[in-house]
């Protein structure tokens, strides 16, 4: 090559890293999701047959699966070639799939041609950025392209660079030789554009895809801190729009890089992480390297972490979660579920609050699955993991309606039947209430917020063999009873005292399987055990159960307030109180445990939230509960903490 194509070749080059030199945030809608597109040469020489140098294939894929598994993309396209493109495959969540991993144990490298720019063409065309992701393209090759030089069938690089005409501000590619030169016309094409890079690696070397200069998409930061994605000392600059945002330190230290984040910055803020363009051996048009952060923060409080998260067939598994302030509920999703689980997402307007509830349609005790939610802003945020267990029913349709956005199944007759049917028990019940009632009735009140029943003291066991609640009050409602299987109906119902009361039908009436041991279950004057059977047309009574002698608890630094403990709530001050004093704190932390602020271990695992100047339960420990003074239920997670509320402290169960 002559010194004047050599100096035209560094020219353009540099004229390329210039123009990406400086840090500045892209405007309109940033990506949320991160895709790597792996455009893969699959020709014989690859495993060193014919003109390949040395046989790097399995190799070659080994690192495809680590950078997969380090960089955990949301999506990945797996594209092929030799004579044009072979073939073309997408993953969702790659990382550690049997799919993925199939997928790559199934290629072979057994082509006979390198038709590079017209297969580079082929797969940039297609790719946008409107599914709201940050694409990385590797392209990888032992090879020249060899395709025809035919007037008007010829391919060029530069043709097949401009393929990406859908491609995204910060997306980007680099053509990566294994162990040959890249030609002059590539060379050029690289310079010229203002997204691509090249890199050339000695024969019989596969360079780590997360390696200097190769940096790039998206990171989430929940700190002020997030792993470095350049190597230690790298001078760096970040651009973002956040007032207060900034870097704590110009250069990577160590393995991280520090933020000064602002408190009450919005979830999902943007920010671009940059550092220069890398000046090691081997590169072409080198760009500023630049990756985008989202400081997502703490998106979601989990308001019920005491949820059963086990997933019975045909039983439910309900979330109940807070957005953070910025967060915009009405577009939340659910992501993607397995087969056989369905869910929703329920998020009522002019609330922070919503539920996500999941349903597994069959038993799969061998089910293990972390749904996902899909934030505006923020992007992919996982959900608590869930894990199926044996028990339950098969339904023959899924019993939760799809999420808002998805179409509606239609009612089938056999169902709207069912309804009919039910219509006379309802009347029944109704009128029943009408006449317990000593009082004139009402006027009508609103429909109750919560989806369950409050205040349940009795379960009718009717002759049609059906459940219904009756509640203090008189109001009853009938429950969907299964005809066969266990069933819990706590979760039936959504009562939450009665969870873990599981029954199930037998010839002679209603078997009970099992009964919490803080739940009082009688037929008149008889507590009723596992096992026992109830007959059609019984009246149950159910009450939490009352300790008959005082527990050994370690209570810690209240040991000297005696027994019984009661909290009296003003704003974000608690005074918990005993027959011989008193002990006042004031909350200011968004979740503090009041057993491990009070160093009351039996108290670890009380854990409160402020909500403004309310303070909210948001989950109790095993064998404490609390409720209002005066009233026989237990506080419920996420409900006010009442003025004055009293601590209770369950007997233990069976063999504890």
């Amino acid at each position: 090559m002559s010194r004047a194509v050599t100096l035209s070749l560094l020219l353009l080059g540099s004229a390329a890293a210039a123009q990406d030199a400086s840090c500045s945030l892209p405007s309109g809608e940033l990506p949320t999701r991160t895709r790597v597109v792996f455009v893969l040469d699959t020709s014989g020489s690859m495993r060193g047959i014919g003109d390949g140098r040395a046989d790097i294939f399995a190799r070659v894929k080994g690192q495809l699966n680590a950078f997969v598994r380090a960089a955990q993309p949301d999506r990945v396209d797996l594209i092929t070639f030799d004579s044009g493109l072979r073939s073309r495959r997408t993953f969702d969540a790659p990382a550690g799939s049997g799919a993925w991993n199939a997928a790559l144990g199934t290629l072979k490298a057994d082509g006979s041609n390198t038709f590079l720019y017209r297969s580079v063409r082929d797969a940039l065309r297609p790719l946008t950025a409107q599914g709201g992701e940050v694409t990385q393209v590797f392209v990888l090759t032992d090879g020249i392209d060899n395709d025809t030089r035919e007037a008007g069938k010829t391919v060029t690089a530069e043709g097949a660079l401009n393929a990406w005409t859908g491609r995204g501000p910060l997306d980007r590619l680099t053509y990566v030789a294994l162990g040959t030169d890249i030609p002059a016309e590539a060379r050029a094409a690289l310079s010229g554009s203002s997204y691509a890079s090249g890199l050339t690696v000695p024969v019989n070397l596969v360079p780590d895809l997360a390696g200097a200069g190769l940096e790039g998409g998206l990171r989430r930061v929940t700190g002020d801190t997030l792993p470095a994605p350049f190597p230690d000392g790298t001078a760096v600059t970040l651009a973002t729009g956040a007032s207060g945002l900034s870097l704590a330190a110009p250069t990577v230290q160590g393995t991280e890089v520090r933020l000064s984040v602002p408190a009450g910055l919005r979830p999902g803020t943007p920010a671009l992480l940059c550092a220069p363009p890398v000046a090691a051996a081997g590169w072409i048009a080198p760009r500023e390297r630049q990756v985008l952060l989202r400081l997502t923060g703490q998106p979601l409080t989990w308001l019920n972490p005491g949820a059963d998260l086990a997933l019975r067939g045909g039983e439910d598994v309900v979330l109940r979660l807070r957005a953070a302030p910025g967060v915009t509920i009405a577009r939340i999703r659910l992501g993607p579920l397995p087969a056989g689980v369905t869910g929703r997402v329920e998020a009522p307007a002019g609330s922070r609050d919503f539920t996500v509830t999941l349903r597994a349609t069959r038993p799969q005790p061998e089910l293990t699955v972390t749904p996902t939610l899909l934030l505006p802003e923020v992007g992919t945020t996982a959900l608590p993991t869930l894990r199926g267990q044996a028990g339950g029913r098969t339904l023959s349709t899924p019993a939760i309606p799809p999420t808002p956005g998805a179409p509606a199944p239609t009612a089938s007759p056999a169902g709207r039947w069912a309804w009919l049917a039910l219509l006379p028990l309802l009347a029944l019940g109704a009128w029943a209430a009408l006449r317990r009632r000593a009082a004139p009735a009402p006027a009508p009140r609103a429909a109750p917020a919560r989806p369950f029943l409050p205040g349940v003291e009795g379960i009718e066991y009717r002759e049609d063999r059906t459940l219904h609640l009756v509640t203090a009050d008189g109001e009853v409602a009938g429950v969907p009873t299964p005809l066969g299987g266990p069933f819990d109906l706590g979760q039936l119902s959504r009562v939450p005292h009665l969870s873990g009361l599981r029954a199930e039908q037998h010839r002679d009436g209603l078997k009970l399987l099992r009964l919490p041991p803080d739940l009082d279950v009688s037929q008149g004057a008889r507590l009723l055990q596992a096992g026992d059977i109830v007959r059609p047309g019984t009246l149950i009574g159910v009450a939490v159960a009352r300790q008959v002698r005082a527990p050994r608890l370690e209570l810690g630094e209240l040991a000297g307030l005696g027994l019984p403990l009661a909290l009296h709530v003003t704003g974000p001050s608690v005074q918990v109180r005993g027959p011989y004093g008193a002990h006042v704190l004031r909350i200011t932390a968004p979740v503090t445990d009041l057993g491990g602020a009070l160093r009351a271990p039996a108290l670890d695992g009380l854990r409160v939230t402020l909500s403004g100047h309310t303070l909210l339960l948001l989950g109790t420990p095993a064998g404490v509960q609390l409720r209002a003074a005066g009233d026989s239920q237990p506080l419920r997670d996420s409900q006010p903490l009442p003025a004055h509320a009293l601590l209770d402290f369950l007997p233990p169960g069976p063999g504890a």
